[in-house]
Formats: C-alpha cells, structure tokens, sequence
C-alpha cells in the first residue's frame, strides 16, 4: 500500500491548519446537536467531511 493518498492537494500550513480547526469545531458542534436531539445524521456527515479534509489536504 502507498504511502500518500490517491489525491493531494498542497496547500499552505495556514491553510491546512485553518481546514483542520473547522473540521474539528463542526464535529464538535455536530455531537452537541446529537446529543440534544438524537438526529445522527449531522454527525455522520461532519465527522465524513473531516475524514475527507485529512485524506485528501496535505502540506507536505
């Protein structure tokens, strides 16, 4: 298996770092909204979209 992702995408440290944090506080603002009313699907659906940001944007 290789060791890079089918797909890169180089962006800046700012850049990725800055795509990361949103992930993380969507993810974050995902379970709050979970946990209040049950509805999963927001979570599926950021926790995918912040899989997809770390597989395919790279700074290498």
């Amino acid at each position: 298996m290789s060791e890079t992702s089918p797909l890169q995408i180089e962006v800046g440290r700012k850049i990725d770092a800055g795509l990361h944090l949103i992930g993380a506080v969507a993810v974050i603002v995902a379970a709050y909204y979970t946990g209040q009313t049950g509805n999963w699907e927001s979570l599926s659906v950021a926790s995918m979209g912040t899989a997809l940001i770390v597989l395919f944007v790279t700074s290498e």
